[in-house]
């Protein structure tokens, strides 16, 4: 359960984030120096998903958040992935969509305020900076997790040779002594012919 906790905890960092920013800047398209040279805080309505798409279609983004977010919560519930890793993945990224799903069902929008000042690009929140961020988790863990799937499965495979030329050699040995016995056999037997 710590992974729904932090989850729910990014949930909240999200929502007091977007609250504190509305609060401070009050109205749409307001400004404020933040982080000099890199952020600046800039209160923007998405009405739409990342870079405004489906802009409007708050039902489907909705209904889509609330399918994905309902299979990460099982998932998370379930205890899978097995790896803390990528349980932290589902975390980030759960954290990140329950809290934008929140502004869309509650607000009809989601709130961004972190505006890049050295480059051009999409104001963003705190939600989508967990998602990213799990999104990066997510692959680092599928990558580490294939490698370690590649190494089992080869100890697998090196354990199953050793097992089958440990059975040959076994045979082999078997098959030797059947014939020595065999010529001991036949040697009595041409003895007691005698």
């Amino acid at each position: 359960m710590p992974y729904l906790a932090l989850s729910l905890l990014l949930v909240v960092l999200d929502q007091w984030c977007k609250a504190a920013v509305t609060g401070a800047l009050g109205s749409v398209g307001a400004s404020a120096p933040f982080l000099p040279g890199i952020l600046r805080l800039t209160l923007v309505h998405n009405y739409g998903a990342s870079w405004g798409i489906l802009s409007g279609q708050t039902t489907l983004l909705l209904v889509v958040t609330g399918l994905v977010c309902l299979a990460l919560l099982l998932a998370l519930l379930m205890g899978k992935p097995a790896s803390w890793l990528g349980r932290l993945s589902l975390a980030f990224i759960l954290g990140g969509a329950v809290g934008n799903a929140l502004d869309r069902f509650l607000q009809g929008y989601v709130t961004d305020m972190f505006e890049t000042v050295f480059m051009s690009f999409p104001v963003f929140n705190l939600a989508d900076c967990c998602i990213t961020l799990g999104a990066a988790f997510l692959i680092l863990w599928v990558l580490t997790d294939e490698k370690k799937a590649r190494a089992r499965q080869q100890e697998s495979s090196r354990k199953r040779w050793e097992r089958s030329r440990d059975r040959a050699r076994a045979d082999a040995a078997l098959e030797e002594e059947t014939r020595r016995e065999f010529r001991r056999e036949e040697e009595h037997d041409d003895v007691s012919d005698r």
